[in-house]
């Protein structure tokens, strides 16, 4: 053994010494608030560990806008014929690609519409996964309604201007499905409402996105990537074909590609941060000794999320620190620790995180994000326990977050009604609810069981349905389609049989949805009636003005993970990105934020 190897080891030795004994009483641990130079100076040590991030930037990192042009059959006359532009040539070459004949007489039918497709791929995407899609009707079209339509399979692709120049990449994806015009969820009366709208979960991802590290010039080297690669892999691995391997993978010597971790699967963004806080080169000493800094860091709350992060970066080393923080009297740090704590499947995180989910608005999507990328039974417990929530959104996050951890769960597996939607039922002790998704996939969970509705003189489900009281404990339910013999069908006056028999006359996750909107408006319910309530980003945290911390407020900047992402609504500008490069390094001119159909409005 080297001398020096020998030093170091003596070193790291005392520190976990000092560590173990001395507790809370080493001045790096004092209760009070330090010197605000020392706690500066506390803070500028730490960073001067060389991290990942001092070393390399993510690539393929941002979400992936992919466009394409469709046609919608199934109108009911509320089509049109589109004028010549080059959206019609565009789709006429899809037509013919699909094989579709007689497709100029299917573009002049009032029955079918030309549309504009679009979706977003999340970062880490494999293929065969799904994701949204935002359809809506080109300009000097006179499509009045696509209310009722199904979107034709269509190709879509990365599809950007450069330098005044067309460029698009391969087919990323590939859409169709029944749209639901945004008046279903908007019912202000605006008409541009009944000519736009979503096609939940019917895109499919037909290539995998890569993601990785850019090691910036000056530190290029093939030695740097594989100390970075390294370093990483030291921290994460994952299977691949039934055998360990780590996560980075080291291409040259500036490149490093990365895999996604298992646990990290809905939350892209806080994996991207381990990763860039991970250490690199760093000794047992140094590690001991920052230990300690960190332990000191998250106590604070200032500091206590970088800490966290941190802590979480190094592994299973930092979970007795993260632990103290987890039971700390402060709220954020108390977050902070459990929630790289739930990461690492720790057991102590289950109960903070639940309190933070079930009290505090502005942590409570990660919250259920983080129980969520939990193994242990005590998270399930913690979500279980939500259910019972009196906000709507905080039961609905919660089932999200129990159905990404384990679909095949009986509490959420639910059934699948008309092949095309899911069907739920959740006991829960607050007041019930039912709710219908806007994002992701076609769901209604209907939160209460044994719900009625008050027999009505007269309602719709759609165009085609109508229900009917036929006394207190019956109704009919009968299905009007032109050409056929009218169809009907009796069932009591419960929430559940109503569905299940909207579904056997071929009534849709629309129908349904139509139908208790119109008995909530109509008086006949007595249960709330949802429509994606997701979890808030967009919310703050105050701090309690007598810890002395900060008299401004905190606010909660990290994106939203993927599972309680609803890119649609949130209309974003997408990021230029570099995804059709496909590499970190190439030099190329600088790509607009805007899309080809955005260009193509400004035309028009």
């Amino acid at each position: 053994m080297s001398r020096s190897h020998a030093c170091q080891q003596w070193v790291a030795w005392l520190s976990l010494v000092i560590f173990g004994f001395n507790g809370c009483s080493s001045p790096l641990f004092l209760a009070q608030s330090p010197d605000v130079g020392e706690f500066e100076k506390l803070v500028e040590e730490e960073d001067s560990t060389k991290f990942v991030g001092d070393l390399a930037s993510p690539w393929g990192d941002r979400w992936l806008k992919i466009e394409g042009v469709a046609l919608v059959t199934q109108l009911s006359g509320t089509g049109s014929n589109p004028p010549p532009s080059p959206l019609l040539e565009q789709l006429k070459k899809e037509m013919q690609t699909h094989e579709v004949r007689g497709s100029r007489e299917a573009l002049a039918s009032k029955d079918t519409a030309m549309v504009m497709v679009g979706g977003y791929i999340p970062p880490g995407a494999q293929k065969g996964d799904t994701f949204d899609l935002k359809v809506s009707v080109p300009p000097r079209t006179r499509t009045e309604s696509l209310r009722g339509g199904w979107v034709m399979p269509a190709r879509m692709r990365q599809v950007m201007i450069i330098e005044n120049s067309l460029h698009s990449g391969d087919v990323a994806g590939i859409g169709q499905g029944e749209i639901l015009v945004d008046a279903l969820f908007d019912t202000t009366g605006d008409d541009s409402n009944e000519t736009q709208g979503r096609v939940i979960g019917g895109g499919v991802v037909m290539q995998p996105r890569r993601f990785g590290l850019g090691i910036y010039d000056e530190h290029s080297s093939v030695r740097t990537s594989s100390m970075i690669g390294a370093a990483i892999n030291e921290r994460f691995h994952h299977f691949d074909r039934g055998e360990q391997s780590g996560v980075a993978k080291p291409l040259r010597d500036n490149q490093v590609e990365l895999a996604l971790h298992h646990r990290y699967k809905h939350n892209f963004d806080r994996y991207k941060y381990v990763i860039l806080n991970i250490a690199v080169g760093e000794t047992p000493a140094e590690r001991s000794v920052r230990l300690l800094k960190l332990d000191r860091m998250l106590h604070e709350p200032i500091t206590a999320q970088r800490a966290a992060i941190r802590l979480e970066a190094i592994g299973h080393d930092a979970v007795p620190i993260l632990r103290k923080g987890a039971a700390s009297a402060d709220p954020e740090v108390r977050f902070y620790a459990a929630e790289a704590l739930a990461y690492l499947d720790e057991p102590s995180a289950a109960e903070p995180l639940y309190e933070a989910a079930h009290v505090e608005r502005a942590f409570r999507w990660r919250a259920m994000t983080a129980l969520a990328a939990m193994e242990h039974a005590g998270a399930q417990d913690a979500l279980v326990k939500l259910l019972d929530s009196p906000s709507a959104e905080t039961r609905y996050g919660a089932f999200r977050a129990l159905r990404a951890s384990d679909s095949s769960d009986p509490l959420v597996s639910g059934q699948v009604l008309n092949k095309s939607f899911g069907y739920h039922t959740i006991g829960s002790k607050a007041d019930p609810v039912i709710h219908f998704a806007k994002s992701r996939r076609p769901e209604i969970v209907v939160f209460g069981q044994s719900q009625r509705i008050d027999p009505p003189a007269f309602l719709f489900a759609g165009k085609e349905i109508m229900i009917k009281a036929v006394d207190r404990d019956k109704l009919k339910v009968s299905s009007f389609k032109p050409g056929k013999e009218t169809e009907s069908v009796f069932c009591s006056p419960s929430v559940d049989d109503l569905i299940h028999a909207i579904v056997d006359l071929g009534g849709g996750y629309q129908e349904v949805l139509v139908a208790i909107q119109s008995a909530k408006k109509g008086g006949y319910l007595d249960a709330r009636v949802e429509v994606g309530a997701l979890p808030s980003p967009a919310r703050s945290y105050h701090r309690d003005a007598t810890t002395g911390v900060a008299e401004s407020r905190y606010h909660v900047r990290d994106q939203i993970p993927a599972m309680f992402e609803d890119r649609l609504d949130e209309e974003q500008a997408d990021e230029p990105t570099d995804d059709l490069l496909d590499s970190p390094n190439i030099d190329a001119p600088e790509p607009t934020d805007e899309g080809w159909f955005a260009k193509m409005k400004s035309w028009f």
